[in-house]
């Protein structure tokens, strides 16, 4: 909690922000799955209480069910030594994890944005509320981010060696993930059609903790002038803490302080869990781009993020991928559309179906990247050019900005 003078230190910061970066000496892989959810016979919110009956259970592989703010069910899978073995935890979990919703008249979907109802946030928490005022100076992205957003997350160990190998590969296939598995279309924030409308939300919260981290030759020092320069929306202590409005960076807050207090490195690691590139280091590796998808969509993505990661593929795709760390914003306007994304996940796509080809244990998982690949990378598609647009009020409309304009 915080406290009553100044303690925390510029170099002690550094080194809390290091803790992310500590590798937990194996590799292992994990997945988290976000739904919707809906009443059966309409689309209203469940409330909490509505879930407790499938929460209170546990499921045959460990996996944890929380609930986001707006209802979403989110399935946690465990981590294991490999992406097929993860995601047949995970697969046999969310199986009846939805046997259990359906049983009790709740309905998950695959959206990756619920435009079927305007946001409402039924978590009264008060981080939640905090975090739905903050961004609310903004605009209305940050709601619909908070409830009518869902996302397939990958989860991937450090490097055992401690090198940071991998935060450099991750960020370097970011966009490719945002292009290659879109799958959220719709008129975005500059009117035009974007493939992903969620990468979009969530660009537009807060640039501060929401942008990919800007890279150098070390990474703990990326992250932590990240996390210093980035805004504190909550304060911890007292029955409900405090919010705070946009404007108090955490380097800020260090320097100059705050009338509830001053931070402390307990406050530095909550406010880590508050900031949300791309690509996020917690002790391990969080790939938090790649949107709800259909079972058989998510199963590649998952392989082809854990494929990546292998220490051989990744040495592979070194020499093999341009550098899109630059092409964010495009992969999720532009998606495939763009020829160096388009060409590029064919051979993201393609290096990791080869390497699973290599090994007869991974010969479905195999199987699984190749369908998706032959059903839309190489004609260069992604879900969202399947389906139909959108439609969502989470931007300022271009008119009401050029009214509003002096």
């Amino acid at each position: 909690m915080t406290c009553s003078r100044p303690t925390l230190t510029t170099q002690r910061a550094y080194e809390v922000a290091r803790e992310a970066f500590e590798p937990c000496g194996v590799d292992l892989v994990g997945v988290e799955v976000e739904w919707p959810v809906h009443k059966r016979g309409s689309l209203s919110r469940p409330n909490f209480a509505d879930f407790l009956p499938i929460m209170n259970r546990p499921l045959p592989n460990g996996s944890r069910i929380t609930i986001e703010p707006g209802g979403q069910i989110e399935l946690s899978g465990p981590p294991l030594e490999s992406g097929p073995a993860t995601l047949r935890a995970i697969d046999e979990d969310t199986a009846i994890l939805h046997h259990r919703l359906r049983a009790h008249g709740l309905i998950p979907t695959d959206l990756a944005v619920d435009d079927r109802r305007p946001p409402h946030r039924i978590l009264d928490l008060p981080r939640y509320r905090a975090m739905e005022s903050f961004y609310a100076h903004r605009g209305r992205e940050g709601t619909w981010m908070m409830t009518n957003t869902a996302s397939v997350q990958v989860n991937i160990s450090h490097h055992p060696d401690g090198r940071n190998v991998r935060w450099v590969m991750a960020n370097k296939i970011g966009p490719l993930l945002i292009a290659a598995f879109a799958n959220s279309p719709g008129i975005g924030p500059d009117g035009t059609r974007w493939q992903s409308l969620r990468q979009a939300i969530w660009g537009g919260i807060d640039p501060s903790r929401t942008a990919p981290v800007p890279l150098s030759d070390r990474a703990e020092i990326d992250w932590a002038r990240y996390a210093l320069a980035a805004d504190v929306f909550f304060i911890r202590g007292g029955e409900l803490g405090t919010s705070v409005p946009p404007g108090l960076t955490f380097a800020d807050w260090m320097t100059i302080g705050h009338p509830a207090g001053w931070p402390s490195e307990d406050d530095l690691r909550y406010h880590l869990t508050t900031l949300f590139p791309p690509i996020r280091p917690r002790g391990w590796l969080e790939f938090r781009m790649i949107d709800a998808l259909e079972p058989l969509c998510r199963s590649a993505a998952v392989l082809v993020v854990a494929t990546a990661m292998d220490r051989r593929v990744c040495a592979e795709l070194v020499d093999l991928l341009p550098d899109t760390r630059d092409l964010w914003v495009t992969a999720a306007r532009d998606g495939l559309n763009h020829p160096v994304l388009r060409d590029a996940a064919k051979l993201l796509l393609g290096a990791v179906e080869l390497h699973l080809r290599r090994h007869p244990t991974h010969s479905s998982a195999a199987g699984t990247v190749a369908a998706y690949i032959d059903r839309y990378t190489k004609h260069g598609l992604a879900p969202a050019h399947l389906r139909g647009d959108i439609e969502t009020d989470a931007f300022a409309r271009l008119d009401d900005a050029v009214v509003a304009a002096p």
